[in-house]
């Protein structure tokens, strides 16, 4: 795809309060889709191979869910924890993701 139509296009987020979608206007269905909670592990790494990171969004979040301690940054549509809402949205737009430049 031509990069000037990508930056010209406008990115639309379903925000929901347990899931979050993210696409481009026109597209056909969203490009990511994951639930909306942010993860922390419960414990502080004591061993090797343990869980690298201090915070886990999407996917990697999902995957070690069991290990993680979860928050949701909404509650009945509301924003209750800006700065871990402001960490999923740079998420969406992380080239990973959404391949914004």
């Amino acid at each position: 795809m031509d990069y000037d139509v990508i930056a010209n296009q406008p990115v639309v987020i379903d925000n929901g309060s347990g899931s979050i979608k993210a696409g481009f206007a026109g597209g056909q269905s969203p490009k990511v889709r994951f639930a909306n909670f942010v993860g922390r592990p419960k414990h502080t790494r004591v061993m090797a191979g343990a869980l690298e990171g201090d915070m886990f969004i999407g996917p990697k979040a999902e995957e070690y869910r069991g290990l993680l301690s979860l928050k949701y940054p909404m509650e009945h549509g509301i924003v209750t924890d800006w700065n871990d809402m402001e960490k999923v949205w740079q998420y969406i737009y992380s080239q990973e993701q959404m391949n914004v430049r």
